[in-house]
């Protein structure tokens, strides 16, 4: 590369930068001190030649600077809305699991508008709103609000409805905040106790030992009937003591109608009586005990025929004391709407002479012998059985599920990944969905929605209850 120059010599500048700033390396060599470019001169022709080899010690050359051009602001521009949009999508998707906010770094990114919240959930049960099936909770919750936040959200007991298969909450509402809980004594939400009364079709939760709510899956709504469930009972003028259901049930699990629907109340008064709210019944305690042995043609009110299953269990042999030995018995009995039942567990020999005005018209087994540990008849209705059972009696066997017809044939067996405390169970025309919970963990965010399809039992995780997540502030 050469540059001719004119016979009056001027100033020189380095060819390749343009400086006149030059080390004379002898009588005709320069090197630029700008760019580290080496030239020397002719005599001849008075032309600069450039020799292209630098030496780079301790030496930099500077960066030349980048255009800025309308494209490169657009493309820059577009990047930087990408990733914002990225953030943003993972805070809205997975702000429920704190894991993942904190993994993508959108927790804090987002933190001047939304609030850190913990959920420690008291019941998760599954109802149905207009014909599909949600998960019913109640959960205490707390907001971790800064020193200098606005708290416009108040920590207490909430309530709301999941749609089991899209995971969307349908309500979210405050039940009772704490400091309204201190003031009416409402201390024992984690013992509440939940219900449904085929009879009078109705959900009921009793909060110990003084408060009962209905709970309205269509109306998506848990309302406080305490003062008015009673009203017009003259007996219970003087207020609630204490009250629970007639019949208790663990998770959900009841098999059994002994005692009949409805609640165990007591009055200011220490007077026990007998409420039925499908019929509005209230019965002394007296009055109680005395129908509730009475056969079938002594009492009045609309006559019922009904079907229900028990499961019997036996120790595995005359030497152990585990249960491991099971079979399955359809119990027909008949009763009155809203009346005391007296149909008590199988095992104890109470069917074994069956009289036609007897309540229990017939008990017979519709199963052989079969063996499972911890067995349990989690679910029935008129087409199939769900039975949960473990295959030994290891701590650490995985839950078995099998659903039967109601003739006692087996439809499919199915063992999850591991011991799974199954809560609530109900079905509709394609699975059977119930609350799962890991056992034998330390973790607390384990609680989730499950399903197996009716067809083939195919297992699925369909929704996790995040213990922390975070919410907009408001």
């Amino acid at each position: 590369m050469s540059y001719t120059m004119s016979t009056k010599i001027k100033p020189i500048k380095c060819p390749n930068c343009g400086s006149e700033k030059h080390v004379q390396l002898d009588e005709k060599r320069y090197q630029c001190r700008n760019c580290g470019t080496e030239y020397f001169l002719d005599d001849d022709d008075i032309t600069i030649n450039v020799k292209h080899n630098f030496e780079y010690e301790n030496f930099t050359q500077p960066k030349e600077e980048p255009r800025v051009t309308m494209s490169n602001v657009i493309r820059n521009l577009a990047v930087v809305l990408i990733v914002f949009l990225f953030l943003y999508a993972a805070k809205h998707f997975w702000g429920g699991d704190i894991k993942v906010s904190k993994l993508l770094g959108v927790s804090d990114l987002f933190s001047v508008d939304s609030v850190e919240v913990t959920d420690d959930y008291d019941a998760i049960y599954p109802m149905k709103h207009k014909g599909r099936i949600c998960f019913f909770y109640v959960t205490n919750r707390r907001y971790d609000y800064g020193l200098n936040d606005d708290k416009t959200l108040v920590d207490g007991h909430y309530y709301g409805f999941v749609d089991a298969q899209t995971g969307q909450v349908l309500a979210d509402k405050l039940l009772i905040s704490n400091e309204e809980s201190k003031s009416l004594e409402m201390y024992s939400f984690d013992e509440l106790n939940l219900q449904h009364l085929p009879q009078a079709d109705k959900w009921f939760c009793i909060v110990p030992e003084q408060f009962i709510y209905e709970v309205d899956p269509q109306t998506l709504t848990m309302s406080n009937v305490t003062n008015t469930i009673f009203a017009h009972k003259e007996a219970m003028s003087s207020g609630i003591s204490s009250v629970n259901f007639i019949f208790r049930i663990n998770d959900g699990h009841a098999n059994s109608l002994e005692g009949g629907e409805g609640f165990e109340v007591s009055n200011n008064l220490a007077e026990n009586y007998y409420y039925f709210p499908a019929t509005d019944h209230l019965y002394t305690e007296e009055a109680y005990k005395y129908a509730q042995k009475l056969p079938a043609s002594g009492l009045k009110g609309e006559l019922r025929k009904d079907v229900m299953y028990e499961l019997e269990s036996k120790n595995s042999s005359e030497s152990s004391n585990q249960k491991g030995q099971n079979i399955i018995n359809r119990v027909q009995y008949t009763h009155y709407l809203g009346n005391p039942q007296y149909l008590n567990d199988s095992r104890n020999g109470k069917y074994d002479f069956v009289y036609s005005d007897m309540r229990v018209v017939d008990n017979q087994p519709i199963t052989d012998w079969f063996t499972g540990f911890d067995a349990e008849l989690i679910y029935q209705d008129s087409k199939y059985l769900c039975i949960e059972y473990k295959a030994n009696i290891s701590k650490n066997a995985p839950t078995i599920l099998q659903l039967r017809n109601t003739n006692g044939g087996i439809l499919w067996t199915r063992s999850l990944d591991c011991p799974i405390k199954i809560g609530g169970v109900l079905r509709d025309n394609q699975k059977i969905w119930f609350r799962a919970t890991r056992e034998h963990t330390d973790r607390y965010d384990d609680e989730y929605i499950m399903s197996l399809t009716l067809k083939g039992g195919n297992i699925k995780y369909e929704y996790k209850f995040a213990t922390i997540h975070n919410v907009r502030k408001q």
